[in-house]
């Protein structure tokens, strides 16, 4: 069964968001492809416990994007949800457990950066896949209550796209939506935040020693000045990549959590379907900003990625020569 009922969308809407959310679905796919085989192939990461935290972040970003995306990029193409009543829900499930995969493995590298700068701890390889297991299990369950009658799932916006039916206002939904909105933004959000301003901090406290150090020093080396630059650059760079990891987790998630909650208490939303397609279009797009950010503004994974492109390439170029 195939859905024919319009959904209200201009011709230039639909040009205009399916182009961007195509743009968005091939970045995603070759983006996070890219750096889950970099990783693989080059190892650029200190330890295997952060490789091992990489590869499942990358992987997630990419069956979400390979799989979810497409789908909403041809309905908003075509206007209308092309694939059937029943690929909504599985569009639907799968958005939403692979969606909260990401975010919960976002706060769990925050949660390792954490352990190794502020607390002097590694986490071992046991213990993130421990940690790894234990997020797959609740993204699935998270995923499949919906479907088995917690809450459901249904058309968001226009009906180009699928999620939880907000605005159903049942003690049933209510409590999944609640718990689901705890879980799987404000945890992670709280998590990030705290690990991230905790090792700023660290860093500042360690450039202001040094500094100080600097100053009563009467013979100032060299090496010193290079270690107090170092750190300075160190603190710099830092502030930064919190900076675009804050804002982006905001950019990504706030506007479709501040919708949706609006969706629950008032019939504002579903009046003004845009306001509901748009949000959820930039939460999808969210497998592009975390690759952006965790991955090409890290120099070890940035030079990784460009040697399996030129490992490729190289190979590409063997392969049409010879044939």
């Amino acid at each position: 069964v195939v859905s024919t009922q319009s959904t209200g969308l201009s011709l230039g809407l639909r040009v205009s968001l399916s182009t961007a959310m195509a743009c968005v679905c091939i970045g995603s796919v070759f983006g996070n492809l890219l750096v889950f085989i970099s990783l693989i192939r080059e190892r650029p990461l200190p330890n295997a416990a952060v490789q091992l935290i990489f590869r499942h972040l990358s992987l997630a970003n990419f069956l979400l994007a390979i799989v979810g995306e497409p789908l909403v990029v041809f309905s908003l193409a075509f206007g209308r949800w092309v694939w059937g009543e029943n690929m909504r829900y599985f569009e639907a499930f799968w958005v939403t457990t692979f969606g909260l995969l990401s975010m919960m493995i976002l706060a769990l590298i925050s949660f390792e950066q954490y352990s190794r700068f502020v607390k002097q701890k590694q986490l071992r390889t046991v213990q993130v896949a421990f940690l790894m297991s234990g997020i797959y299990l609740l993204a699935l369950i998270f995923g499949v209550s919906p479907l088995l009658g917690w809450c459901g799932y249904g058309p968001e916006g226009y009906g180009v796209s699928n999620s939880l039916l907000w605005n159903d206002l049942t003690d049933n939904a209510a409590s999944y939506i609640v718990t689901i909105m705890i879980v799987g933004y404000f945890c992670p959000l709280t998590i990030i935040m705290y690990c991230y301003r905790s090792i700023y901090n660290l860093v500042q406290t360690q450039s202001n020693v040094a500094v100080v150090r600097t100053l009563v020093s009467v013979n100032v080396t060299s090496l010193t000045v290079n270690r107090n630059h170092s750190l300075l650059v160190q603190e710099r760079q830092l502030a930064t990549t919190i900076t675009f990891v804050i804002l982006s987790f905001f950019f990504a998630w706030t506007p479709y959590v501040v919708v949706n909650l609006l969706n629950m208490f008032t019939p504002w939303v579903v009046q003004h379907k845009i306001l509901a397609t748009i949000p959820a279009l930039f939460a999808k797009s969210s497998t592009l900003w975390w690759i952006i950010i965790y991955s090409m503004m890290d120099k070890r994974i940035k030079k990784a990625c460009r040697k399996t492109c030129e490992h490729f390439q190289r190979s590409f170029r063997i392969w049409y020569f010879s044939s």
